[in-house]
């Protein structure tokens, strides 16, 4: 939502202080707050503040505040602080009305999460006016607020924010060429506060490593690397469609058997080639995904599959090294010898896409259980049983794919491939560029008008057909 509200604000020409209103208008009507207060911090202390209603505190002190404080007049005050790894952006807190018997422990969640959406909605905001710290961007901003222009990256021109995770920030960016030509990329900037941490530079250095030597149609290209403000970036190929966890929510239930093995299929042959990658010696770099999961295969409004994501990618004589012991990856999508900090090789990625296929089929995940730990022991240890809804012939692959023992496993993504489409012919890509125009209009009309907006002179599709995609590099190979 915080996202969505400043972004909003961004293409209406309004201002930071705006964008928080409007916030806190939203955010205190879900809690049924009466009032509420935002108060973002600089490197010298308080530079923007934005009060709802009758606050009953002073709203400088309770930005420093965090959980419920009692108010004089019987209500609540429930405050958290707006943080990034180490940087404190400040702080908010909304004020609610009664006595709580859990002690507020219910509102305060809401609150808690209500400002992990803030904080990382501040900080793209900060990063669509130019690309340096949040902190000293904050410097900037008065209590008027100043107008947003729209700043760069390197030589990119930031367009609007897709998101931010742990470690890295996501911006939509466009560059331009001859004649007014240009193309819209992703653009993924490490965060500002991992830039003093030389694991976390090492192991983003290494993902744009892998990233411009990978080339094939089920794969994201990145076209550029580079570093500016003190922050390294990577300009990849921007794919207009919708993750697969997201395509399973809105389509309320599993998916067509074609459609599944459609969207795998692909996926692998994607894989498969990260498998094959060699170096410049010749030898494989036995590239391990370690990572895959729904959220990291998108399926695009051209009806193109495209693996994304290899920030936890592992390479033969890779510099960034992950100890014994240590386990990398999301648990519910593993593999048995991952969640066992065991070596792993690209059998591993396997398990993982026979996970996602018994979800696209059956709407569930297979070892799901209510931790972490305990979704790792039944990967480990419990057996499936053919769900009644998923046909025998595409049981068979799974079955395969999803052997405890790597030996037991397909050998290379190619072959489950290739088994998978036989068991179940896949629909084509005009079927899956249907299917994701039809779920999310909005979403492809959205993408149809940023680029038109990038080269005003084409003709914007007018129905799901595929989408041009960027031109090569200078130099580089047609995909």
């Amino acid at each position: 939502m915080a996202d969505d509200i400043l972004e909003d604000c961004l293409e209406r020409g309004l201002d930071l202080d705006t964008g928080l209103d409007v916030f806190l208008t939203q955010c205190a009507r879900m809690v049924h707050a009466r009032a509420g207060f935002v108060s973002l911090r600089g490197t010298r202390g308080p530079v923007l503040t934005r009060v709802l209603g009758e606050l009953g505190a002073d709203v400088f002190e309770a930005a420093h505040w965090t959980g419920p404080k009692p108010l004089r007049d019987g209500r609540t005050l429930f405050c958290v602080q707006l943080t990034l790894g180490r940087i404190n952006l400040g702080g908010m807190g909304l004020v609610v009305d009664g006595a709580f018997e859990d002690g507020g422990a219910r509102v305060m969640g809401l609150v808690e999460a209500i400002g992990e959406q803030l904080d990382s909605a501040v900080l793209s905001f900060l990063a669509l006016t130019d690309g340096r710290g949040p902190l000293e961007r904050l410097d900037e901003l008065d209590a008027e607020g100043t107008p947003v222009q729209r700043g760069r990256i390197g030589r990119y021109e930031i367009v609007k924010p897709l998101g931010t995770g742990g470690m890295a920030q996501v911006l939509v960016a466009r560059t331009r060429g001859p004649e007014g030509l240009g193309r819209l990329v992703a653009l993924k900037r490490i965060l500002p506060h991992l830039t003093a941490q030389q694991e976390m530079v090492q192991q983003f250095l290494d993902e744009a490593r892998i990233g411009l030597r990978l080339s094939h149609p089920n794969l994201v290209h990145v076209y550029d690397f580079g570093e500016a403000q003190g922050a390294y970036y990577i300009a990849m190929e921007l794919v207009n469609g919708i993750d697969l966890d997201r395509l399973l929510r809105a389509n309320k239930g599993p998916l067509e058997p074609g459609v599944a093995s459609a969207v795998v299929s692909q996926a692998l042959q994607g894989l498969h080639a990260a498998h094959a990658l060699k170096g410049e010696d010749g030898a494989s770099l036995e590239l391990v995904h370690r990572d895959l999961s729904p959220h990291n295969l998108m399926v695009g409004f051209d009806g193109q599959v495209k693996v994304l994501d290899f920030g936890v990618a592992k390479v033969r004589a890779q510099r960034t090294v992950t100890l014994p012991g240590i386990v990398k990856g999301k648990p519910l999508y593993m593999s048995p010898e991952q969640a066992l900090g065991l070596k792993l090789d690209a059998r591993s990625d396997l398990f993982a896409m026979g996970l996602i296929l018994y979800q696209a089929l059956t709407g569930t995940r297979a070892f799901d259980r209510d931790d972490e730990l305990a979704t790792m022991k039944a990967i480990c240890q419990d057996k499936l049983l053919r769900p009644k809804e998923v046909p025998v012939p595409l049981w068979n692959v799974l079955s395969v794919a999803l052997s405890k023992a790597p030996e037991s496993r397909f050998d290379t993504a190619h072959a489950m491939a290739d088994r998978l489409v036989a068991a179940c012919p896949p629909v084509r890509d005009t079927v899956l560029a249907a299917l994701t125009a039809r779920l999310f209009p909005e979403r492809l009309r959205d993408s149809q008008r940023m680029e038109t907006s990038v080269n005003p002179a084409r003709e914007a599709p007018t129905r799901a057909t595929p989408i041009a995609r960027p031109p090569p590099r200078p130099g580089g190979r047609e995909r």
